[in-house]
Parts: C-alpha cells; sequence; structure tokens
C-alpha cells in the first residue's frame, strides 16, 4: 500500500509540473501548479520514509473496507487528467485536479503514516482547499461547484462548518 500510494502522489506532482509548465504566462496559476506538485512531492518523501521504516508499521491494525476501489478511483482520475494534453484549458486543469483532490488518497495516506507511526501535516485538507479557493474565481460554473464541493469537505475535515 505504501509503493502504491507513493507511487500515485509521484503522478500527482508530475501533473501538476506538467500543468504549471503549460501555464508560465499566468505566473499566478503557475505558482499554484507549482505548490502543489511540491506537496505532492513531499507526500511521496513521506510514503518513502514510512516505507525505510518497516519494524514500525503495524499492518496487522490497518484493515480498511473499499481501499483498493479507492486506490483505483486515484489512478482513474489521475489517468484522465493526464490524458488532457497540452491544449487543455485552465478550466479543463482545474476541474481534473479537483476530481483527483476529491479522492481518498490524501486520508489513506494518513492512515500509512499514522499506521507506521511516521509524523503528518496536521491540516491534510489545506492542500485541496487552497486549490479549491483558487478555483473558486473560475467563470466556469461546473469549476466553480466542485471547488464549492471540495471546500465544503476540506471544512468538515477540519471541523469547520461548510458555510464558514
Amino acid at each position: 500500500m505504501l509503493d502504491r500510494c507513493e507511487e500515485l502522489e509521484r503522478r500527482a506532482a508530475a501533473l501538476y509540473r506538467a500543468y504549471a509548465l503549460g501555464t508560465r504566462g499566468d505566473p499566478t496559476l503557475c505558482a499554484l501548479w507549482t505548490a502543489l506538485a511540491r506537496e505532492e512531492e513531499e507526500h511521496a518523501r513521506t510514503l518513502a520514509a514510512a516505507r525505510r521504516r518497516p519494524d514500525a508499521i503495524e499492518a496487522w491494525r490497518t484493515r480498511i473496507d473499499g481501499w483498493d476501489e479507492a486506490l483505483a478511483e486515484v489512478s482513474e482520475r489521475l489517468a484522465a487528467a493526464e490524458q488532457l494534453g497540452p491544449g487543455a484549458t485552465p478550466d479543463q486543469h482545474l476541474t481534473a485536479a479537483l476530481a483527483l483532490e476529491g479522492t481518498e488518497l490524501e486520508a489513506l495516506r494518513h492512515v500509512l503514516l499514522e499506521a507506521s507511526r511516521q509524523p503528518s501535516s496536521p491540516e491534510p485538507a489545506a492542500h485541496a482547499a487552497r486549490l479549491a479557493e483558487f478555483a473558486r474565481g473560475s467563470h466556469d460554473p461546473r469549476v466553480q461547484l466542485q471547488a464549492a464541493l471540495l471546500l465544503a469537505r476540506a471544512r468538515l475535515h477540519q471541523g469547520r462548518p461548510a458555510d464558514a
């Protein structure tokens, strides 16, 4: 599971790096994609560190129904995002990224880190919330709706009301 999640985090980082490369003409958007890529790279590093400590992994305590399905969903959404190509619009990139960040990858990463006694970031939803806040400025109502849903989810994870 550590290997699978690490690989998905690395793919997400590469995806966001590609998006950043395609938006060099828009410094704000390029900075967003670059920041998200760095965070995904850090997520992958934390999983790699956990894998290097097999003595600390409490696999016998970790059983999550739907684990394989959740990872399959992440992989499918990554594949769809990776296929957009260089001609995709910023809204198409935002839609793909919002769909990806709406998966359970972050939650699964935290479970793995917890099971392997590794520290994790105190605000797991901050990454997705930053993307969603940016996406709220889109003129595409579908992107705005996706952003609102992701923000509501992030706020629920943080224990705040969705309309805060």
